[in-house]
């Protein structure tokens, strides 16, 4: 096989891994929570590793120093397929060293999928720690998803 064949096929590979954390709702297994019949899909990343059209698209500036949180929210109705849903959501983030600071979120919605965004500052390397709350219809409690997601700045 050619070099740049591999490259290639390597650079493929690499696009839809990112756009797979970018769309949570997609099958990630591991970063995944089960409440009854609802499912709460999320994931974070630093928003220089989006696309250029993806980020403008969504009004998101690229940088290693902004990160991003993704959630997907989806029912789970015996359906061979679980349906999206749109739900409240709202969250924090901190670092282990610091004190938490409120995440915003924006609810987008994309080929029949329903994601909320939030973008959050990166002050330092290291690990952060994220407490997601999400309300789906019909219920007056929060679902909580907390998880930690390590970042290394240049």
């Amino acid at each position: 096989m050619r070099v740049a064949h591999k490259v290639a096929i390597a650079l493929v590979v690499i696009i839809v891994a990112l756009l797979a954390l970018l769309l949570p709702r997609s099958g990630h297994a591991d970063q995944s929570l089960k409440f009854g019949d609802v499912v709460v899909r999320y994931g974070a990343i630093t928003t220089d590793q989006l696309f250029p059209d993806v980020a403008q698209r969504y009004g998101i500036e690229r940088s290693p120093r902004i990160g991003l949180v993704n959630i997907a929210v989806e029912r789970n109705s015996g359906a061979a397929e679980a349906a999206p849903i749109s739900a409240a959501v709202t969250g924090s983030v901190a670092s282990l060293t610091g004190h938490g600071k409120p995440i915003r979120f924006r609810e987008t919605k994309d080929e029949g999928g329903v994601d909320y965004l939030g973008e959050f500052p990166l002050e330092s390397s290291g690990t952060y720690v994220f407490t997601i709350e999400v309300t789906p219809p019909g219920r007056t409690q929060a679902y909580t998803v907390r998880f930690n997601r390590d970042y290394v700045l240049d």
